[in-house]
């Protein structure tokens, strides 16, 4: 997810080669004015209209590269490719005005600032770490207990966050220094916390979900249901291959995990998941039973949120928690929906410059299928995975392929599932993927010396798993529209 809290560099962190590194980036940055130069030039010489979006990608991928935000970074080439497009600038202007306001005015996106709200207040309050210990004291005791554990908690700290990121930086600073200093091995315990994060933001209430229902414009409450059986069901395949792993290859972890409780103690650690319960069946009991709509049902998140935290830290805590709370959510919510303005700006020089209906006539003559174009799709999003977060790759992605899934019979919810998880999937794809520098810096932070080749072995055994499961979306959808069809 965009919305993310980079984890800092420690300290400590390996020697790798910062000369060489602020060499390249300067030559990068110097270089930059005449890439950008040209691609403007070849947008204004009259070039047809592949080469000029060919140009703006390159505009774009350039500007992402130098750290530009990503929502200015669309708007801004999106703008010069109508102001191409058009000849003048008063076509990108009114495109601007109008967007700015009718890509962000649906009622539909107000349900966005609420899911975040609601995931910030569980996290400063404290009940994010209540949860990570309510699921040890459930399957800590399992082989490969605490890696299991860590799994389960990041699917329930997903279904109640909105990054990606968060999840796996709070699940890194607890879980990779206790699965050690337990006897895990060090690659096994990066590669548990790195996947333990990758499936949460299908299981509802999931901002990603309600973005890429906003941008296709579908259901956003069928499109949350959608994401709820395959989330639990990603979770559950890891849970089972750490326990076969361990069992097969007992140095990895110890076969019990933890120390041995009384049952009162288990009982009233195990009492902490009852706050993620709670917010799934609101959220997902309104819609379901057709108490509220999918807007309200953000709403009720939040403020179940609010009450759960006032029960079980104290009203006081609510009050000191709820003011920061609300200033990272005004913040967050701001960058999300300026990524949405620029997305649909982009989208529309897209849509201008005929790249969408030219890749769909392709696609048509190659004779695809909707299976061969969904394992395209896979393989594109693997590769965007390796400099883009999930939201900007829906945005620019989703407005062209979208319509050319629709044409090839496929499932716009089953396709927004796919997307979500191949967008989460792609931050972890060795060899540059963000998520993986981000838990090797938690590593050695907490110090946990191991290497960033140790991070990308431990992703290694369960990275298969996770590509298995997406082709099972592509192959058998039919069980990831098995409970949006109960809502109707």
């Amino acid at each position: 997810m965009s919305v993310t809290t980079e984890a800092p560099a420690p300290a400590n962190a390996e020697p790798t080669g910062p000369r060489r590194g602020r060499r390249a980036a300067a030559v990068f940055v110097l270089t930059s004015p005449i890439v950008l130069g040209y691609c403007v030039f070849v947008m204004f010489s009259g070039a047809t209209p592949l080469n000029i979006a060919g140009s703006a990608l390159v505009a774009l991928l350039w500007l992402m590269f130098l750290r530009v935000p990503v929502g200015i970074a669309l708007a801004a080439v999106g703008l010069v490719g109508l102001w191409a497009f058009t000849g003048t600038t008063a076509g990108a202007m009114n495109s601007l005005r109008e967007t700015a306001w009718s890509s962000t005015s649906s009622w539909t996106l107000s349900v966005i600032p609420m899911f975040v709200l609601m995931g910030i207040l569980l996290e400063r309050s404290g009940l994010g770490a209540d949860i990570y210990l309510a699921v040890r004291a459930m399957v800590g005791r399992t082989p490969a207990g605490l890696a299991v554990s860590t799994n389960f908690a990041g699917a329930a700290m997903g279904a109640a966050s909105g990054s990606t990121t968060g999840i796996v930086y709070s699940l890194g600073r607890t879980g990779i220094p206790e699965m050690v200093k337990a006897g895990y091995d060090r690659r096994f315990a990066a590669g548990s916390v790195l996947m333990a994060g990758s499936g949460g933001q299908l299981i509802p209430p999931s901002i990603l979900l309600v973005v890429y229902a906003g941008i296709a414009q579908v259901p956003v409450g069928q499109q949350l249901m959608a994401g709820m059986l395959p989330g639990v069901l990603l979770h559950v395949a890891y849970a089972i291959a750490m326990v076969a792993l361990v069992l097969t290859l007992p140095g990895l972890a110890p076969r019990r995990g933890g120390s041995r409780q009384a049952f009162g103690e288990r009982a009233r650690e195990s009492a902490g998941i009852w706050p993620v319960l709670v917010l799934i069946a609101v959220v997902l009991g309104g819609l379901y039973l057709g108490i509220f709509t999918p807007t309200e049902a953000g709403a009720f998140g939040a403020l179940s949120a609010a009450v759960m935290v006032a029960l079980t830290k104290g009203l006081g805590t609510l009050l000191e928690t709820l003011p920061g709370a609300i200033r990272s959510t005004v913040i967050a919510s701001g960058s999300i929906f300026l990524i949405i303005i620029g997305g649909h700006i982009f989208g529309r020089f897209m849509a201008v410059s005929g790249i969408p209906r030219i890749f769909t006539e392709f696609l048509q003559d190659a004779n695809t299928g909707p299976i061969g174009f969904m394992l395209l799709v896979l393989v594109l999003y693997l590769a965007l995975g390796t400099f883009m977060d999930p939201v900007p790759m829906m945005l620019i992605t989703v407005p062209i392929l979208l319509p050319i899934a629709i044409t090839l019979s496929v499932d716009p919810i089953v396709f927004g599932v796919f997307v979500v998880l191949m967008g989460e999937l792609a931050v972890l794809t060795p060899p540059v993927g963000i998520l993986i520098y981000i838990v090797h810096r938690i590593a050695w932070d907490a110090d946990v010396k191991m290497s960033l080749g140790e991070v990308i072995q431990g992703i290694a055994w369960f990275y298969p798993i996770a590509i298995a499961f997406a082709l099972s979306l592509v192959f058998f959808p039919e069980y990831v529209v098995w409970l949006p069809g109960l809502m109707q």
